[in-house]
């Protein structure tokens, strides 16, 4: 598990369909020093303890997917 050490703001979890019908949540962050806008696909154990716009800490997972490795959102918590 990697958890965030940066200045990072909580923007809102959205919730999508795939063009196969299965649903799917994608947590957006807001990275202020780097100026970045982030997004990560939630895990099935995602919990968010922050409400919208505020600083938080973002705790992540590792997840092997054939060659690659993607990062899934496990919790968004204050910081």
């Amino acid at each position: 598990m990697f958890i965030s050490a940066g200045k990072l703001i909580f923007e809102k979890v959205e919730e999508k369909v795939s063009s196969k019908g299965n649903p799917y949540k994608l947590v957006h962050i807001i990275d202020t020093e780097n100026y970045q806008r982030l997004e990560f696909f939630a895990d099935e154990e995602f919990q968010q303890k922050v409400s919208e716009n505020q600083p938080c800490k973002v705790t992540l997972k590792a997840v092997k997917m054939g060659y690659s490795t993607s990062m899934n959102c496990l919790a968004v918590n204050p910081s």
